[in-house]
């Protein structure tokens, strides 16, 4: 048996492609599934601007994408409208060049484009922006992030796995340097692995068990307005804009800016980003500024010092494995890292090489 911690899109995942593998699966999840920052984020599902040690996770996780709403028989609001980062910084062109390089290199379709190609794709931008073009990556997309996990989560469900919502882990109990049951109010369920994917919660759950990583919780919050007439299908961002885009099925335009570090876990949306959205908006959008924002929210997103990824089993403690730390772009990374996480588990190894984003790569004073 396996047990997973965290019904974010890492711990359904996970627990779907578990079940698939026939074993036997139990979730905790200490509030609904999807509820927390899985739930709680602009929907990109993006392989471009990415470190060199996740892009071949996110272009594997892209092809699982594509058949993603066939496999869950969910409708998931996702397509390939391409990503577009516009490029305005000279300070930053080179850096975004360099990036766009090794990432080309790597197999992937992206593409720099002219100012006027630029214009071309977008004409809702603003005309006197002074541009120094843009990067464009057109298998890049986006989906709905209130769907997605629910989706794995009852498809996880159909093969077996157990899905306990609002039961919250209370510790953990080891034995001889291993993990041997996950304890809630309500029940111990014992199990030969177990997998943290709690997101902002996850650090506190390995200090149970004497384990760390460096992490800082940050908040991402977003903003949707009214729905529109169709404006661009891409997912849209900006040197000369603090904010970043992407119009949803349904009309609206969800609005989201970077995320900020928090001391606690407050999920309320802040005066200061409804402040942030209308004056960053009209600098690239000049279509928004009479529109109504409709609905807000907030998400809690935990950041490593390298802002990459976690996806290993831990150093020093038995049939533990931890997914966390993606810094605010994980939604893309999540249909992959379930699959590598259970044929870890149940096959021995993962079928990526997953050394880039081991836990020990951080100082050994987080160990």
């Amino acid at each position: 048996a396996v047990v997973v911690i965290g019904g974010g899109i890492m711990g359904c995942s996970t627990a779907y492609e578990l079940a698939k593998k026939g074993q036997s699966v139990i979730l905790l999840e200490k509030g609904f599934v999807g509820g927390e920052a899985s739930g709680r984020n602009g929907g990109g599902v993006r392989q471009q601007k990415r470190d060199p040690a996740e892009l071949p996770l996110a272009m594997e996780s892209v092809k699982i994408w594509q058949g993603l709403q066939d496999e869950l028989e969910w409708e998931l609001e996702y397509r390939q409208g391409g990503n577009l980062h516009i490029l305005g910084n000279p300070d930053r062109y080179n850096f975004f060049v360099e990036q766009l390089r090794f990432s080309q290199e790597a197999g992937l379709d992206v593409r720099l484009l002219s100012p006027a190609e630029t214009y071309k794709l977008l004409p809702a931008l603003r005309k006197d922006l002074d541009l120094l073009g843009s990067t464009y990556c057109p298998s890049d997309g986006n989906a709905n992030p209130l769907f997605v996990c629910k989706a794995y989560a009852k498809a996880a469900q159909k093969l077996g796995a157990e899905i306990r919502e609002h039961e919250p882990l209370e510790r953990l109990a080891v034995k001889s340097g291993r993990v041997i049951a996950a304890v809630t109010a309500r029940a111990e369920y014992r199990a030969s692995d177990f997998v943290i994917a709690a997101g902002a919660w996850s650090r506190p759950i390995c200090h149970q068990i004497g384990l760390d990583f460096p992490v800082q919780v940050k908040r991402s919050q977003l903003m949707v307005t009214e729905p529109l007439p169709p404006v661009f299908t891409e997912f849209v961002s900006a040197d000369q804009c603090s904010c970043y885009f992407r119009q949803a099925l349904s009309g609206g335009m969800h609005i989201g800016i970077p995320s900020a570090p928090i001391e606690d876990h407050n999920k309320t949306t802040s005066y200061d980003a409804f402040k942030i959205v209308g004056q960053s908006c009209m600098t690239l959008l000049p279509f928004l500024e009479k529109v109504n924002i409709v609905h807000s929210w907030a998400g809690l997103t935990n950041w490593t010092p390298d802002a990459v990824c976690i996806i290993d089993k831990a150093p020093n403690v038995e049939g533990f494995y931890l997914a966390a730390g993606n810094s605010g772009h994980g939604f893309c990374l999540g249909p992959i890292t379930g699959r590598l996480l259970a044929e870890w588990i149940v096959d021995g190894a993962p079928s990526m090489d997953l050394s880039a984003v081991r836990w020990t790569r951080f100082n050994d004073i987080y160990l």
